[in-house]
């Protein structure tokens, strides 16, 4: 189910995925220290988030998808890195009553991919026109400017102030956590859609949508028109 992805995102992916090459004898870059820290198991509500179902499964045609699991990230809650890092776990967009949002777009990036970044540029022109349908975004850097290491603490700020930014950006040094849902930091972008009703993967999948709009209204407009799975 869904759109197209884009042929010369796939494409690129290959060519970016093992990133650019460290100068002879340069240092490697200082990731940021990213403990796990106690998240939240309750919505802004007080519900529970789902404890059944979890997994890394997305859904296939009228195969419901797995629920995904209630992972906690430190992050820059709309991309303002004045407040410093503060904690976002899944359960905070857990929605069954689609008070706040219908839809999480999750956008795990690298900060050297050039696609991750023409993504962010992207999202930050959509956000407000998906926003008011009930899209919520939630980025989450894996690594930094060598594939699979980092990010560090300064790869996420400049990012961030490069892009932008007005929407949440977490870190995940390495997808130690995004690991278990397919993502490894070698394929980038990886984009994960979450139905906020029930938490079940809509879809989860490599390279940039072609239209980020486009993208996101297919999904929405499935959630509008169905029932939720769980």
């Amino acid at each position: 189910m869904g759109p197209a992805r884009s042929l010369a995102s796939l494409v690129a992916l290959t060519v970016l995925a093992l990133g650019p090459a460290p100068a002879c004898g340069a240092p490697a870059p200082a990731e940021l220290a990213d403990p796990d820290v106690p998240g939240r198991t309750a919505n802004p509500d007080g519900l529970p988030y789902p404890t059944d179902h979890i997994g890394s499964q997305k859904r296939v045609a009228r195969t419901p998808g797995d629920r995904i699991p209630n992972l906690t990230f430190q992050a820059y809650i709309d991309g303002d890195v004045s407040k410093g890092l503060q904690i976002v776990s899944l359960a905070d967009f857990y929605d069954p009553g689609q008070k706040r949002n219908k839809v999480l777009h999750i956008e795990n990036a690298a900060t050297w991919c050039a696609i991750c970044a023409s993504e962010a540029d992207a999202t930050v022109i959509a956000k407000g026109p998906l926003g008011a349908e009930g899209v919520v975004f939630l980025e989450v850097i894996v690594s930094g400017p060598t594939s699979q290491r980092g990010p560090s603490l300064d790869d996420v700020t400049q990012w961030i102030g490069t892009h932008h930014s007005t929407f949440s950006t977490a870190i995940d040094v390495r997808a130690r956590r995004m690991t278990a849902l397919g993502v490894d930091g070698t394929v980038m972008p990886w984009d994960i859609l979450i139905d906020t009703r029930t938490m079940e993967i809509l879809d989860s999948s490599g390279g940039a949508p072609a239209d980020i709009v486009q993208y996101d209204t297919t999904f929405l407009t499935f959630v509008n028109t169905h029932p939720p799975s769980y």
